[in-house]
């Protein structure tokens, strides 16, 4: 199982069993959405190998680069250089965050019910953020952690949060705008849990297509 940002492929390219159709949807779609051509029976193992090293080494290695030349050429690095104290400032450690379900959720901005422009009706805005709530007035320490990390990219909560309701197959997050992006087809809050917790757990290896 390789989990990726906001949704979950079930790679089993690594074996010989048989992928069903939906199986192979998700990776021809991950597949091209990486420049990497569709699976075959020929090249299932190479596949695999190539998804595995560019969602594990091949982004994370980009994301260093990008940070560094950003660093450069701005008056960040002369900040950083000059005064070390700032650092921790300006970038917490991992688990530097704590915070309660209370908090969390007194920062959420919910959907509108009554916009016309919107993809999902006002029952289905309410169901979903019914299931949102519950699942982060429920959730452990380590799933909120991720599920914030998953939200905005780290682990401190950020004064704003944002929730859209909208037409998609599992939950996506955009950490530049701090906003998650949940599909109003949830019927029950099993199925919305099994998948957000699919999803927040990805955290740790990228955010997908993004």
């Amino acid at each position: 199982m390789l989990l990726v940002g906001g949704c979950y492929t079930n790679l089993q390219l690594e074996g010989r069993s048989i992928l069903s159709d939906k199986d192979k949807q998700l990776v021809q779609d991950l597949a091209l959405a990486w420049d990497l051509p569709s699976p075959t029976e020929k090249n299932r193992r190479w596949l695999f190998e190539k998804l595995l090293i560019h969602a594990v080494v091949g982004r994370v290695t980009r994301q260093i680069k990008q940070l560094r030349r950003g660093l450069k050429e701005t008056p960040m690095w002369a900040l950083v250089t000059q005064r070390p104290d700032t650092v921790a400032l300006l970038f917490p450690k991992e688990g530097a965050g704590h915070f309660s379900p209370e908090v969390l959720l007194q920062r959420l901005t919910w959907p509108h019910e009554d916009s016309d422009d919107d993809e999902c009706s006002a029952d289905t805005k309410c169901r979903v953020s019914g299931y949102l709530r519950q699942f982060i007035a429920n959730a452990t320490p380590t799933e909120l952690t991720n599920l914030v990390k998953f939200w905005t990219g780290w682990e401190i909560v950020p004064p704003s949060l944002s929730v859209e309701v909208v037409e998609s197959r599992y939950p996506t997050a955009s950490t530049c705008f701090e906003t998650l992006r949940i599909p109003g087809h949830y019927k029950d809050y099993t199925s919305f849990k099994h998948d957000i917790l699919a999803c927040i757990s990805t955290c740790h290896a990228g955010f997908g297509l993004v």
